[in-house]
């Protein structure tokens, strides 16, 4: 492992969510407080948009965090190839509504319908965040719609927020429009976002000294797009080229290198 080589605690670039490593950038900040003013408002849908790699899963994974801390139920579903019942049967489960193994999907509903009036005479929020939504199979978008308008009074304690990448969102239904309550877009990296969160991540993970050369920290925003997935991989592996080549400090060569190595083939 390359942590010892660089004097380093842990790997500074994971490929997993680590919610350590969100950087709070203009477009993070604006997204949370997009996202709380969902919540305090009670307004019933948000919609998140953006490419593969910018964040999703992790903004909503501190999304998740913040409102627990705040004492609101939340449920959090990876809609990709779910189907109907196991839908219904994550989210009772995780909402606390005890669902039994031999229930059906209309049994399964009436439970999570029964748990959101309950919430909502508690004066307790719900919040269900999905992930991956342009994923979801048209049965399972069928009942995130029947969801959001199982409560259609102005009174509702329920908020869903929809995690799409943006080129698949064709594939929702026509009638997302007119459900949606807010927006949020995430934009790619700056270059100073990405330098920021590189030296982040290193300090984070015990680094004491700088470890990537400014031309090299240039080219890794640049080779990446800002895209925050690509930076991390291409930190990644040119830490370890780096350590494997013998060098004191990763310059633009070993970025380019390790760019070419991580890169998809082109074929031919």
């Amino acid at each position: 492992m390359y942590q010892s080589y660089w004097g380093l605690e842990r790997a500074p670039f994971p490929s997993g969510i680590d919610t350590r490593l969100f950087y709070e950038d203009p477009g993070s900040r604006e997204a949370l407080a997009r996202l709380g003013f969902l919540v305090d408002n009670h307004r019933r849908m948000g919609l998140v948009l953006g490419e593969h790699g910018l964040g999703k899963s992790l903004l909503l994974e501190v999304f998740a965090g913040e409102c627990r801390r705040r004492n609101h139920q939340v449920a959090q579903i990876d809609m990709l190839g779910i189907k109907t019942h196991e839908f219904y049967w994550q989210l009772a489960t995780q909402l606390g509504a005890a669902p039994r193994p031999e229930e059906d999907t209309v049994r399964l509903f009436r439970r999570v319908a029964d748990r959101l009036a309950e919430n909502r005479w508690q004066r307790l929020s719900t919040i269900v965040l999905l992930d991956d939504v342009d994923e979801a199979g048209p049965d399972v978008l069928t009942q995130l719609f029947r969801l959001s308008r199982i409560d259609p009074t102005t009174e509702s304690w329920l908020t869903i927020v929809m995690g799409v990448d943006r080129r698949h969102i064709c594939r929702l239904s026509s009638k997302l429009p007119e459900l949606v309550d807010l927006r949020i877009d995430l934009q790619p990296w700056s270059e100073a976002d990405t330098l920021g969160y590189v030296q982040l991540a290193l300090v984070e993970a015990g680094g004491e000294r700088p470890l990537f050369e400014e031309e090299a920290l240039h080219l890794t925003h640049m080779l990446s797009d800002g895209n925050p997935r690509r930076v991390n991989r291409l930190a990644d592996y040119a830490l370890l080229a780096g350590s494997g080549s013998g060098l004191e400090t990763i310059d633009a060569a070993t970025v380019q290198a390790a760019h070419e190595a991580v890169s998809w083939p082109v074929p031919v």
